[in-house]
């Protein structure tokens, strides 16, 4: 679940380092050809509605698929799994069909596919380095909260009671977003600016695919858009603040350095907290949709 946002800082970081003219790892052609695509899974919310849910089913069929096929004797008799999911506190914030849409690789029917990704992830964590990590304390992690995992056969033998594509597609949204709002949000103790940056990106795209959503299905979904901005948004996503603050907009002691109160005229903590309102609305009416 957290690629995306992976692919966000590499690619990011790797361009600017170039742009600065720094001796910083850079890209080999095919790491360049990866985290271009994985940075862009940031945006799948940005296609149209009927792309997305499109591109969402094709990774569940590839799923299926590969799990029917390696059945253990047990499970031809007794069923078998063919989505897995994660819950932090006992909220689903996670799911394999996402994390296979969220890769710029086929991740089923290669064996070797685990390797393989962890050596093209090796220059993640070399630029992290570059930028100082070992020169910082690491960020503290709170190990108390539960985070579990839990397999399920879609639609046999699921959680949700709308047992098609479209309460699939709402599971999804409820997992993305509760990854950044309840895990993000829970695991990390320190304030970091990734609290909210991963959950406006999330927010920014949902205003209008939640639109195309309701229209498509003759639903009644609601997100609150006063937060929607989008040089805010280009911020955030291409760390372009020379773009939007001057010099002497910005505030040293705050987490994102003035950003939210340029374009809200809120100080940080306020635009949190009304931005993890608004989507917490949402996910409360998805809630309700899916599992009551």
């Amino acid at each position: 679940m957290s690629q995306p946002y992976i692919g966000l800082f590499t690619d990011g970081a790797e361009q600017w380092c170039k742009k600065l003219g720094l001796n910083a790892p850079q890209f080999t052609k095919i790491e360049k050809i990866y985290y271009t695509a994985l940075r862009q899974s940031h945006k799948l919310y940005e296609l149209s509605y009927s792309d997305y849910l499109s591109s969402l089913i094709v990774k569940f069929h590839a799923s299926d698929n590969h799990f029917f096929k390696i059945r253990s004797f047990r499970e031809k008799l007794f069923g078998y799994y063919n989505v897995g999911t994660d819950l932090c506190n006992g909220h689903f914030c996670g799911n394999t069909i996402l994390c296979a849409l969220y890769t710029p690789i086929d991740i089923f029917n290669d064996e070797k596919i685990g390797f393989w990704i962890r050596g093209i992830s090796v220059v993640s964590g070399k630029l992290a380095r570059f930028f100082g990590c070992q020169n910082f304390p690491p960020y503290d992690f709170d190990d108390r909260i539960s985070v579990k995992y839990k397999d399920y056969h879609f639609y046999k033998n699921c959680p949700i009671k709308t047992k098609t594509e479209f309460g699939f597609l709402l599971f999804s949204i409820l997992c993305s977003i509760n990854y950044a709002i309840e895990f993000i949000e829970n695991y990390f103790i320190n304030e970091i600016p990734q609290k909210f940056r991963f959950a406006y990106l999330q927010y920014y795209y949902l205003c209008d695919f939640i639109k195309e959503l309701n229209a498509a299905n003759g639903t009644t979904f609601y997100i609150n858009e006063s937060l929607k901005n989008r040089a805010f948004r280009n911020c955030l996503a291409h760390y372009g603040l020379g773009q939007y603050v001057t010099t002497n907009e910005l505030i040293d002691d705050d987490i994102l350095k003035g950003l939210t109160n340029k374009a809200f005229n809120l100080d940080y903590f306020d635009a949190k907290d009304k931005l993890y309102f608004y989507l917490t609305e949402l996910t409360n009416q998805i809630e309700a949709e899916i599992f009551s």
